[in-house]
């Protein structure tokens, strides 16, 4: 790593140095830091959104089918009553 040295007015020599330093790897830790804690509360929730909503259509898949099966059960019942209608009046 290459170092520069600048002369000051009084004599003084001062090095700067060609990398990271100290503050700089602080700022981008907190600055991750900052990013992570505005992201994943995010991204939790959006994956129970998800998982909550493909629950709630399963559910109402469930009631669809259960809805369906109630009709075909209502249409069986009303033949057999009116079966038992049109035998009760064959007996008569």
């Amino acid at each position: 790593m290459a170092k520069k040295v600048k002369k000051m007015r009084n004599g003084l020599r001062i090095k700067n140095e060609n990398g990271v330093t100290w503050s700089m790897f602080i700022i981008t830790i907190f600055s991750m830091s900052l990013v992570l804690l505005m992201t994943l509360p995010n991204i939790y929730l959006d994956n129970q959104i998800y998982y909550e909503s493909r629950e709630i259509a399963h559910y109402q898949h469930i009631v669809k089918t259960l809805r369906e099966e109630q009709m075909i059960i209502k249409r069986k019942l009303e033949a057999v009553k009116y079966q038992e209608n049109v035998l009760s009046q064959e007996d008569d």
